[in-house]
């Protein structure tokens, strides 16, 4: 008989990754960062972010990191799990930032305030990660089913005795 929870975990988690996906989404087309001139839209940041690494802001890599948790939370949760988790991290590093380079000689743009872009972007890292701990208990669960089948004690043989003594 296969157990009901099992498959409502792994439902539950692909609607976790379809709502990060769609959060991820969303927060492309609102604004992340306010600054005094303009707001900052998720697009821009998504498609220069990977050049922060020269300015040592990584938050942009949160996005690799949570897409391949997403492809290893089926076969190895756990691995997902710690790549899911420091992908949050990473991401969290965002809200230090106080300035955009603009690699120009006019300087920096100050960052006054965080927006809802930035949020829903975290919001969808918080959700791959919700969907990976949903598998990891999944294969906990079914690690457990399977170490109750193989170790389950058979009644012991009764010794039969010849009574013709």
């Amino acid at each position: 008989m296969k157990d009901i929870r099992l498959s409502m975990l792994k439902t539950i988690a692909l609607t976790l990754v379809g709502l990060a996906l769609f959060l991820f989404f969303i927060s492309l087309f609102e604004p992340v960062f306010i600054t005094e001139d303009e707001v900052v839209k998720g697009y821009w940041i998504f498609a220069m972010g990977w050049m922060g690494f020269a300015i040592f802001q990584f938050a942009w890599y949160a996005n690799l990191l949570s897409f391949l948790a997403v492809l290893l939370m089926f076969k190895h949760p756990l691995y997902a799990f710690l790549l899911s988790l420091f992908s949050l991290l990473l991401a969290a590093e965002s809200f230090l930032f106080d300035e955009i380079p603009l690699g120009t000689s006019k300087g920096n743009i100050a960052i006054i305030d965080n927006d809802i872009g930035l949020y829903l972007w975290i919001g969808a890292h918080c959700a791959v990660l919700y969907a990976v701990v949903l598998m990891l208990i999944r294969k906990k669960m079914i690690d457990h089913e399977l170490a109750l089948r193989r170790f389950k004690r058979k009644p012991p043989k009764r010794i039969e005795v010849n009574s013709e003594l």
